[in-house]
């Protein structure tokens, strides 16, 4: 029985071992030992060669289980491990935008805390990272994210009995606040930039007219394809399947030594032997240079419905463009028949913006898809119909979207004030009947 205090707690008592020793014989030597209990009826033996180092490796095992539940040693390795183990998973799984997302906050958690043992991490830890990005609230909603995910890894191989990220919502507050200073455009705002858009020249102005009528998003925009546009029959409709994305590339010319890659070039666009960094099993077709076609961020195909001056316009605008070339089959194009960029696409939407008398930089073109929710739900469309429409996954975000304006708050008043049917001779100050 292990020996204890009067407190009852158990305390090293020695014991005799035998040992052989290098030039043959056998040495009796005294060291020291001690249980601790686990629960459960399971114990744990510690040794060491003198007493105050076996109570101290007791103390060290104590503290232990009550942290994270195990009195073993913790495993030394160091959090960018599991940095690197995130960022593995992320690659197979993501789409292409989005990983990039990740590698750069990957890097910074590197940057701040890589070396640090990952069993030392604690929600000080985290929020002294995440308040170093405060000022930059996209980038401390994405840090956030990508720390709760490499240490949910940690958890898995219990070094933390719980993340102690998952304890700390600013990211999300963060992400909410930036949606709440977002809004859907007025109707008189959307009548200024169609009158506007009609000005352009026709390659641009449908562009900008099937952004404000669908309500798509800008990769789907500039994604766009001629197969998937249906204007015959009498409802004339798009089908939403790809979406344009830039795609990274990794050195695919060995492991990078202390003089840098094999190849000899810094970055891995420039390596003979790179590769694509697609996740597994997504559905990808490449266009050119770094862009390639993805499913659409919801990951599954929707139609959306023509409204009939979309459709006319869009008719001339396949007359417009009939003689350029199409390699990719894309249906928004430059005149040599490359890709309209992303980066191109919103500049267009900015200057659009500017001749209307609105900001760009308080304005966005992601705005148009709250537009779209909103008008959709004023008129009393049904909630399931709006996410089919728009591309949401969850009614939340749908609810997210949808902004009210002041035109819609009047009338609403205006209801309220004539269900309560109050006689006018009621009314202070007016004269009575």
């Amino acid at each position: 029985m292990p020996r204890k205090r009067a407190t009852g707690a158990a305390r090293p008592y020695p014991y005799r071992q035998k040992r052989r020793m290098k030039d043959g014989t056998v040495k009796i030597v005294e060291r020291w030992k001690v249980e601790l209990s686990l629960g459960g009826g399971r114990t744990k033996q510690i040794t060491a060669s003198t007493f105050r180092e076996c109570e101290r490796k007791l103390k060290e095992a104590r503290a232990r289980l009550n942290l994270t539940g195990s009195a073993d040693a913790p495993d030394a390795r160091p959090v960018r491990h599991y940095t690197a183990l995130f960022l593995s998973d992320a690659q197979r799984r993501v789409a292409p935008k989005t990983y990039d997302i990740y590698q750069t906050a990957a890097r910074r958690i590197d940057d701040a805390i890589g070396d640090m043992p990952a069993n030392l991490v604690k929600a000080s830890t985290v929020r002294e990272l995440e308040d170093s990005y405060a000022s930059t609230p996209g980038s401390q909603g994405f840090l956030h994210t990508a720390l709760k995910q490499v240490l949910d890894l940690v958890v898995e191989d219990g070094l933390l009995q719980v993340n102690p990220s998952r304890a700390i919502t600013r990211g999300r507050r963060q992400t909410s606040l930036i949606e709440s200073k977002r809004k859907a455009f007025s109707v008189p705002e959307l009548k200024m930039m169609l009158m506007q858009a009609s000005a352009l020249p026709l390659d641009t102005a449908a562009r900008l007219w099937f952004r404000i009528f669908t309500g798509t998003r800008r990769g789907e925009i500039v994604g766009a394809t001629v197969d998937d546009l249906h204007l015959d029959g009498t409802t004339p409709w798009y089908a939403v399947r790809w979406s344009l994305a830039e795609v990274s590339r990794r050195h695919g010319c060995g492991r990078r030594g202390r003089a840098g890659w094999p190849c000899g070039h810094r970055y891995a666009s420039a390596c003979p032997e790179a590769e694509w960094i697609l996740p597994d099993g997504m559905r990808l077709r490449h266009v050119v240079g770094r862009f390639w076609l993805k499913p659409p961020k919801s990951g599954k195909e929707r139609t959306v419905p023509l409204v009939p001056m979309l459709a006319q316009v869009l008719r001339s605008y396949l007359d417009y463009t009939a003689s350029w070339p199409n390699p990719y089959g894309l249906l928004f194009r430059h005149e040599d028949g490359s890709p309209i960029t992303p980066d191109e696409d919103t500049a267009d939407f900015k200057r659009l913006l500017v001749s209307c008398g609105m900001d760009p930089e308080e304005r966005t073109g992601h705005e148009t898809r709250y537009s779209a929710v909103t008008l959709l739900r004023r008129a009393g469309v049904d909630t399931k119909t709006v996410l089919e429409i728009v591309g949401h996954t969850t009614m939340a975000v749908d609810d997210i979207y949808r902004t009210v304006d002041m035109e819609e708050k009047a009338e609403a008043m205006n209801e309220l004030g004539e269900s309560l049917q109050l006689p006018k001779g009621l009314l202070p100050g007016a004269d009575g009947e």
